[in-house]
């Protein structure tokens, strides 16, 4: 299906998604998600000890890198932009391609990766193990062997509650028509409209969790057909959350993009590199039109996460 079809229907579905989600609250950090939080942070699993999960998902950069490539432990250059692990707790699928089906799955890929933190998975177990803080926080959990599984399991726990707060859209849906401006009204009635964004950007985090061919793709990376083998596929990328874009910048699964008005550029008037079949006709926007959207989708942004409760239960947990 073409992704001009059917925008009202979306917009509906958009809506009600959103409107049907209760955005995380402030509940209390569990001993798994401390536990998670610390390894997140932790050099530990990394084989030289100078890199951590947060090495390249920075929480000052929305939690991905802030570079259109990141490097690895070693230096080396990541062959696709670092996707962000917030908003992640109703994800069905991991990484641009997909090829994760779980968080815990996901934590595990970049630990053995030997172009990003590169360690074996055994040798990561016997480094946490041999930490007595880590024996004692995993022991308060009643694990009394660490596993692999346990160290993605509470690291997959810590990002499950990486949710964002209230976004001034958030407060429209409640009722409160003073949270968006003029210009921000015009540009959300684009975005479930003409502009056809919440054909993939929908439900409460702004993203349908699926892949599409947007015409990005190169024939170095072909997209979700990699790990599927499937023509159909070929050319798609999962479709990123617009829900706290504002500080992920770049964008795209190789961050070709510095803005997000260089995104509704690219829409507006797209340039299809040929590899698969791409969903998307041209938009044809107007400035006007452009600077009503990009002004919409600030309201899309909320607080981030507070991480002081997190070493608040870590510290608790082991002291």
């Amino acid at each position: 299906m073409n992704l001009r079809h059917f925008p009202l229907l979306a917009a509906l579905l958009a809506v009600g998604s959103a409107l049907g989600a209760d955005i995380e609250s402030a509940k209390p950090v569990t001993a798994r998600e401390a536990v998670g939080w610390k390894l997140f942070f932790d050099p530990i699993l990394s084989r030289p000890k100078n890199f951590s999960c947060s090495s390249c998902h920075l929480p000052d950069k929305g939690w991905e890198s802030g570079v259109a490539l990141a490097k690895g432990a070693h230096g080396d250059l990541l062959p696709r932009h670092v996707p962000t692990v917030v908003n992640l707790d109703e994800a069905e699928f991991f990484f641009w391609d997909g090829r994760a089906e779980s968080l815990e799955e996901q934590a595990k890929g970049p630990i053995a990766n030997p172009i990003e933190l590169d360690l074996k998975l055994d040798e990561a177990v016997a480094r946490v193990s041999a930490e007595p803080h880590y024996r004692k926080a995993f022991a308060a959990l009643g694990v009394k062997r660490i596993s692999i599984d346990d160290i993605a399991g509470v690291i997959a726990d810590f990002e499950r509650r990486l949710v964002t707060g209230e976004a001034a859209f958030d407060r429209w849906l409640k009722g409160d028509r003073s949270a968006l401006s003029e210009a921000q009204n015009r540009g959300r009635m684009t975005f479930f409209t003409t502009g056809q964004c919440a054909l993939c950007h929908i439900g409460r985090n702004f993203t349908d969790g699926d892949f599409h061919n947007i015409g990005t793709a190169t024939e170095d990376d072909k997209g979700r057909y990699a790990v599927t083998k499937d023509e159909a596929e070929m050319g798609m990328f999962k479709t990123p959350s617009l829900r706290n874009w504002k500080g992920r910048e770049p964008f795209m699964h190789d961050g070709r993009f510095a803005t997000l008005r260089d995104v509704i550029d690219f829409y507006s008037e797209p340039q299809d590199s040929g590899i698969g079949e791409t969903e998307i006709d041209p938009l044809e926007l107007g400035d006007d039109e452009k600077a009503d959207l990009l002004a919409f989708m600030e309201a899309l942004n909320g607080p981030w996460p507070d991480l002081k409760p997190f070493e608040a239960a870590w510290r608790k947990l082991v002291e």
